[in-house]
């Protein structure tokens, strides 16, 4: 097709091409260039608005923080320690125990460790053994209280053995003691603050009013046969 043919068909459909030629630009533009700028623009927008969002969920958990008492959160931490503890407290746990029994009308022959755990989830727990002389009447008391006591435990069996003397009844307790690791996750930055129902401030209220406090170095474990106290403590 020579040059005086082609001239002759861009004559007769000028009309045609120019528009197409136009229309097909303007498609190029569109696609390749005003569509990825509009979609960035989009994306732009979404991302400063998630930003600002989070700057202000940030600004106000901070005020939430500055707002808390750290007496009071540090004293509801320390009631639920020692209700659920972290690991085994030995030492605290059986002067506990022993002044349960002590209150309870009993008096304690023998406490050991028993060699018993148990793991369900995260809690966990371990036997304490109680060998113990008292009233057999008393009984329901002294398991009632060791139940019902700030620290978690639980009367696993009881053993009894009785003589002539109802009051001098031997009795012998499994009692298992729950504790818990504390999780390894703690929240994200992003997360929302936990906060205290009322159900759990209620419970942290009533473990105030039971809790029993033992100062494992003033407090004696004895291992064998409890004689008569010190008159000149």
């Amino acid at each position: 097709m020579d040059k005086e043919t082609i001239l002759n068909l861009y004559q007769k459909y000028r009309l045609y091409i120019f528009p197409a030629v136009v229309a097909l630009s303007s498609l190029i533009l569109i696609t390749f260039v005003i569509y990825p700028q509009i979609i960035k623009l989009i994306t732009n927008q979404k991302d400063e608005g998630e930003i600002i969002n989070k700057s202000k969920f940030l600004e106000v958990k901070a005020q939430t923080l500055e707002s808390y008492d750290l007496t009071d959160l540090n004293r509801k931490v320390s009631f639920a320690l020692n209700s659920y503890p972290s690991e085994k407290d030995y030492v605290s746990t059986l002067g506990l125990l022993q002044n349960i029994v002590s209150q309870s009308g009993f008096s304690t022959t023998s406490i050991s460790l028993g060699s018993n755990s148990s793991k369900s989830g995260n809690a966990q727990s371990y036997d304490i053994k109680l060998d113990v002389v008292g009233p057999s009447t008393l009984l329901s008391s002294l398991l009632s209280n060791i139940e019902s006591s700030s620290r978690l435990m639980r009367v696993n069996n009881v053993d009894i053995t009785t003589g002539k003397d109802p009051n001098g009844a031997s009795m012998s307790l499994n009692v298992g003691i729950l504790y818990s690791s504390v999780p390894t996750a703690s929240g994200s930055i992003d997360s929302p603050l936990p906060e205290l129902s009322q159900k759990d401030e209620g419970i942290i209220a009533k473990l105030a009013q039971e809790a029993v406090l033992v100062n494992p170095q003033q407090t004696t474990t004895q291992l064998g046969p409890r004689g008569r106290a010190n008159p000149f403590e």
